[in-house]
């Protein structure tokens, strides 16, 4: 540890303290505080006990309880609290108990008798499921200032109340990792990105089928520190896929994040006013701790990289090590407010599954694979400021009441949290009477403890709704949305709708999402649509997640409301709401009968502007993940074609029958049904996706925000076996654009993986080829060994511009070619370019052609639709001004 302390450089004011080493501490991943300032801290002794990872599966995980017994500073006694867990992975000290996340299982854990040590223990839910992978399982655990548990890498969050837990459907949030500001907003991160935020609770897209399929969601999920770099001071060769170019830069260091992970957000006070919230984001792979500034305008937010002097490599991190065994995993505020870091100090962290044969070989020549029962926790302090050791009782309601203006964070939420826990008579009437006599951050505290306590009363909150410090009346919003939600006098709307003038525009966005709370038969329509109009995409966003359940009631005001036209921003608008008619139509209550309603209602519907918006709209959410191909009873007469109309209505029409069947349907999607052989591969490669690739691009195809792109519509996906089939056997280097959004990040290939064997890869290709209403060819086994063979030679993964550039066959490639326009003798011309097709006049200009749906594609005032038959061969016909006309093919 005395050679650990050496090799750290700090930023210029600040200093490294050792708080814990082994043998008290070994393979730290998480820690939480008890409120007497004892440390417990999670062991995850079984994490790759080999190069392999053999032997993971032992109990041999365990939770310790560090404490200093002296008072200076350095932990002097560990116990063991709880053990024989397997792979432990995240810890919350709480009033109610200790909770301890070891997958499979979420485990509340008590010391009854006072001997540090747990001896009630109860599960309560199942934590961490999913494949054999640490590095893609739940964690966190983070104590919300709303009372509620959350978690990275899942869609989960708790409330626990006694021995019970509730359990609500969340968004989903980053990888390993998670916090929370002064306001409760949260942050996350994934491992090649830094700094994510959700400017808005991301619960509120859950409500409404289109804001929770939405494959980006406004507010929600925002990139802060997109470009950032890791600032090191040493050379980076054992990096995971250090032999890639771009992985590290010229002086040998690494490049750009490979390891973000336990993001905390400084929220105490040894640091001083300058730093408070303040992201500082650990890189175990770069051996630092990055500082970045959070700037928020609005709801424009961004994350300044703050790098220190650095005399040998010119600026470095908060916090550098030139030790490659200095792994820090997490960081957290503690009770002192300085931050603490967890250290895993191992040589090897890269899990087993990802492990390149570059870093196994580097691994085995410089001694990292062994597992040296090792483990570190380390606090940096600001030298110029006190340091308060002990955290201040929080035993009485008097002292909790005082605890709730503390400048500590850590501090506020136990305090909160405790009052909730205690429920003292006294306490909801202490909180009330004195709220304005608290600082803002304490009035926040107030009005989320009175919240859980269930005495936040129309008084309270609309004196609290008249606060002149905006995040005060943005809490008081959140907090009263359980009075909303058992509102039957409709008393509270008056005070509400007044809100949606409130200067501020967080607090209008707020208002929004909580009038979704209200009873579907109280809550008032109209302000909610002239808020849609009159917003931009995040306040649409937020009215379409708040009409969950009036949909159709929505969509007829709004269709009434603008009449015969639609300008262009009530057209989106519009639009927007049609997706979310119609999937709460497709996944709510007697689907079929509520589709075909809809139909039946579209179909009817005058004017062209109207109808046009609205169609764009249910094609915009047959094409969002989890939709797919609907099937309903019978053929509906809307999908015949109508005597006169326009090619655009022809064309949106054609686009939409291509994601519906029915019984009897010759032609679903335009695609062959899979013969009995090819439907067991598939449904092999569909069990293979969920074990493997699901863990990055997600079960439903969305993929991950900065983790891996999404697989639905990915023309890397659907457009050539070749493409791939490469892909999977050999990776992907970035940057690759998909659905207009680069993504610069590197896919692990599967060559030697015996799970993808020709059969198997066969059967997950075919499985992405007809998943989240794709209709495409499926790919043989013969096909990917011919891949394999040809390209045994490469261990390097592919880049997008290496596969653009191979002699390919594409699913376009048939459609290629010279047509010929019957009577007219006109000559058109389809060439392909990458993934695009382009469409002109032989010998002339060409213009792109707009996929629409399988075979459909689109140039202005003209749609084309292509059919291939079981020989192979192409023919085309063409839509224009409501008249269909064949397109001959000439070669």
């Amino acid at each position: 540890p005395d050679d650990a302390l050496r090799a750290f450089r700090p930023a210029p004011g600040f200093a490294v303290e050792l708080v814990a080493a082994e043998p008290l501490v070994v393979d730290p991943v998480a820690m939480d505080w008890d409120a007497e300032g004892r440390l417990y801290v999670v062991e995850m002794r079984g994490f790759m006990p080999n190069l392999a990872g053999e032997g993971e599966e032992l109990p041999s995980g365990r939770v310790v309880v560090l404490e200093d017994t002296d008072a200076d500073g350095v932990m002097d006694r560990s116990d063991v609290f709880a053990d024989g867990l397997v792979l432990p992975r995240a810890i919350a000290v709480l009033p109610e108990g200790v909770l301890i996340g070891a997958p499979p299982d979420l485990w509340l854990c008590r010391d009854t008798d006072g001997d540090r040590a747990c001896d009630e223990k109860t599960r309560l839910s199942e934590y961490g499921v999913g494949r054999h992978d640490p590095e893609h399982l739940e964690n966190g655990l983070l104590a919300g200032i709303d009372g509620w548990l959350y978690n990275a890498k899942s869609k989960r969050r708790f409330r626990l109340e006694g021995d019970a837990l509730e359990i609500e459907p969340t968004a989903f949030r980053g990888q390993w990792g998670i916090a929370q500001d002064d306001e409760g907003r949260l942050y996350y991160n994934h491992n090649s990105a830094f700094v994510y935020a959700d400017a808005v609770p991301g619960e509120y897209a859950t409500r409404q089928p289109a804001t929770a399929r939405a494959f980006t969601t406004p507010g929600v999920g925002l990139h802060l520190s997109e470009g950032a770099r890791v600032h090191a001071i040493r050379v980076a060769v054992g990096l995971n896929r250090a032999y890639l170019a771009g992985t590290l830069r010229a002086d040998g260091r690494q490049d750009g994040p490979t390891a973000a992970s336990g993001i905390v957000i400084q929220r105490g006070d040894q640091y001083g006013p300058e730093h408070l919230g303040d992201a500082f984001v650990p890189e175990p792979g770069g051996n630092v701790l990055t500082q970045f500034s959070i700037e928020r305008d609005g709801f424009d937010w961004r994350a300044e990289h703050r790098l220190y002097p650095d005399p040998d490599w010119d600026e470095r991190e908060f916090l550098a090590s030139s030790d490659e065994r200095f792994r820090p995993v997490d960081a957290k505020v503690g009770p002192d407010g300085a931050i603490w870091i967890v250290d895993m100090y191992r040589g090897l962290i890269q899990h087993a599954n990802y492990v390149s044969e570059h870093l196994g070989r580097y691994a085995e020549k410089h001694d990292l694979v062994s597992v040296g029962e090792q483990g570190r926790i380390w606090r940096v302090v600001r030298t110029d400021r006190a340091l308060e050791r002990k955290p201040p009782p929080l035993s009485t309601l008097d002292e909790q009441l005082a605890g709730l203006d503390h400048a500590n964070g850590w501090v506020r939420d136990r305090a909160q949290r405790r009052i909730v826990f205690e429920r003292d008579p006294q306490a909801a009437a202490a909180l009330a009477g004195g709220l304005e006599g608290f600082t803002p951050l304490g009035r926040i505290h107030a009005l989320w403890a009175l919240d859980g306590l269930g005495a936040l009363d129309a008084a309270i909150w609309q004196r609290a709704l008249a606060d002149p410090d905006p995040p005060v009346r943005r809490a008081a919003l959140r907090a009263g949305e359980r009075m909303l939600r058992v509102d039957d006098s409709g008393d509270l709307l008056a005070p509400l709708l007044r809100a949606l003038e409130d200067p501020d525009r967080a607090v209008r966005v707020q208002v929004i999402h909580s009038l979704g709370e209200v009873p579907a038969g109280a809550r008032p329509l109209l302000p909610l649509l002239a808020a849609a109009t009159q917003g931009a995409e995040l306040e649409r966003s937020a009215v379409l997640s708040s009409l969950a359940g009036i949909e159709r009631a929505a969509l007829a005001a709004e269709v009434a409301r603008i009449g015969g036209s639609a300008a262009d921003d009530p057209k989106a608008w519009l639009s927007e709401l049609a997706s979310g008619v119609f999937l709460a139509a497709r996944f709510g209550a007697r689907p079929e009968t509520a589709v075909a309603d809809l139909l039946d209602e579209v179909g009817a519907m005058p004017g062209d502007d109207r109808k046009h918006a609205i169609l764009e709209g249910i094609v915009a959410a047959q094409r969002l993940p989890g939709s797919g191909r609907f099937e309903l009873a019978s053929p509906h007469p809307f999908f015949a074609p109508e005597e006169g109309e326009s090619a655009t209505l022809a064309g949106l029409r054609s686009r939409l029958r291509r994601t519906f069947t029915w019984p009897g349907d010759a032609t679903p999607g335009g695609a062959r049904a899979l013969t009995a052989e090819e439907e067991v591969r598939r449904s092999q490669g569909e069990a293979l996706y969920a074990g493997s690739c699901a863990a990055c691009h997600g079960l439903d195809g969305r993929g991950q925000t900065g983790l891996a792109p999404p697989l639905v519509g990915s023309p890397w996906v659907r457009d050539s076996d070749d493409w791939l089939a490469r892909i999977a056997l050999n990776g992907l280097l970035g940057p690759i654009v998909v659905q207009g959004e680069s993504w610069n990040l590197a896919m692990p290939g599967h060559r030697h993986d015996a799970r993808f064997d020709d059969e198997s890869l066969a059967g997950l290709m075919t499985h992405l080829r007809r998943s989240w209403g794709h209709a495409d060819e499926p790919v043989g086994p013969e096909t990917i060994a011919r891949i394999r063979e040809e390209t045994a030679q490469r261990n390097a993964p592919w880049t997008a511009q290496e596969l653009l550039a191979l002699d390919i066959e594409h699913r376009f490639d048939g459609y290629v070619g010279l047509y010929r326009v019957p009577i007219v003798n006109l000559e058109l011309e389809v060439v392909r370019r990458d993934h695009q097709l382009l469409f002109g006049m032989k010998g002339g200009g060409k213009a792109e052609l707009t996929a629409l749906g399988d075979g459909l594609f689109a140039v202005p005032e003209l749609s084309i639709q292509f059919e291939t038959n079981t020989d192979g061969e192409v023919t085309a016909t063409a839509t224009r001004d409501g008249t269909t006309f064949p397109l001959t093919k000439a070669d």
